[in-house]
């Protein structure tokens, strides 16, 4: 759906489908209602892990695509584990919803309770082997096309034995393609090295670290996927202050200025969303968009911007020179 997204690999749609939430923060029922909105909308491309949901995200993803598989573009990661959550920590989780819902405010105490932990920085040869097999029983399928390193440090691209087992998962086709996620230094060093067993990177992009798309026009051979695009839970405010920043930045010309018009719901989602895809060699973007109406602005957005690549242009250059000042 939406523009072409021809990058090294598996051919994703422009829009991800972020599964963290997926048995975890949402139902089962939340869950596969979300996911079957971002099918019928056209969203093939589904970024999952092992430690998503509590470790349920997989099975859920692989419940729904069972019989789309062949039409699907999964990416699963490891090297963070999720905790045990058995007894009487998973029957919390069905209260621990509910109560997020009436009272934001107790998310902290509520994760507490139910046991949000995870296990990370697991990059061994051993627990590729054993969490990526887990993964392929969960997602029900003999491959999947992406296999990250999930949040990893850069002292992973040193760790020859490591990258040389995931090579050897995509010479047996249970992979067609491996990479790393990480933080934006991490995938900084990877870019410098650019090991041969990694192809594809997930980072986080957003208009507070624009800047970083020089970077990544740089090396759009790869397969580059942004995620958390608004920033985070706080995110929409920051970036509604993006906004309004650039409305009143004297650099921006004033027909491009009039268009930033805070009123309407889709100037945030069309000016994120492009600013990203746009020009940046990055191939696809993955926002959180558990509800139907989020899938269908985040859709509507990348279908329909009505700001120009030239425009865009001048938006990321007024935010990258922003952030470099406050830095």
């Amino acid at each position: 759906m939406g523009k072409d997204a021809a990058a090294n690999g598996p051919q994703v749609s422009v829009l991800g489908f972020g599964c963290a939430a997926m048995g975890g923060r949402s139902s089962r029922k939340e869950s596969l209602t979300a996911i079957a909105a971002a099918w019928d909308a056209g969203i093939t491309f589904y970024d999952t892990a092992r430690s998503y949901g509590y470790g349920q995200s997989e099975g859920l993803v692989g419940e729904f695509l069972r019989d789309k598989r062949d039409s699907a573009v999964i990416c699963t990661k490891f090297g963070i584990l999720p905790a045990n959550q058995g007894g009487w920590k998973q029957k919390l989780k069905p209260l621990a919803r509910g109560a997020l819902k009436v009272f934001p405010g107790l998310r902290g105490a509520v994760r507490k309770q139910v046991g949000d932990q995870f296990i990370a920085g697991q990059f061994t040869v051993e627990t590729l082997r054993s969490s990526f097999e887990t993964s392929l029983r969960e997602l029900k399928t003999d491959y999947v096309d992406i296999l990250l390193l999930h949040a990893a440090p850069a002292s992973v691209l040193e760790q020859d034995d490591l990258l040389e087992a995931l090579d050897r998962l995509v010479q047996s086709g249970k992979v067609r393609l491996a990479g790393i996620s990480g933080e934006i230094p991490v995938i900084e060093r990877y870019f410098a090295k650019r090991p041969k067993a990694l192809g594809t990177a997930q980072f986080a992009l957003n208009l507070s670290t624009i800047g970083f798309a020089e970077t990544t026009r740089r090396n759009s051979d790869l397969l580059l996927v942004a995620n958390h695009p608004y920033g985070g839970p706080s995110g929409a405010a920051g970036g509604r202050a993006m906004v309004e920043y650039l409305r009143s930045a004297a650099e921006i010309p004033a027909d491009l200025r009039e268009k930033l018009d805070p009123a309407d719901p889709q100037v945030l989602p069309e000016l994120v969303l492009n600013s990203i895809l746009d020009g940046t060699g990055v191939s696809a973007v993955i926002p959180a968009m558990m509800q139907v109406r989020h899938i269908t602005s985040n859709v509507r957005a990348v279908e329909n911007s009505r700001f120009s690549s030239q425009e865009l242009e001048i938006l990321r250059g007024c935010l990258a020179r922003r952030s470099s000042q406050a830095a």
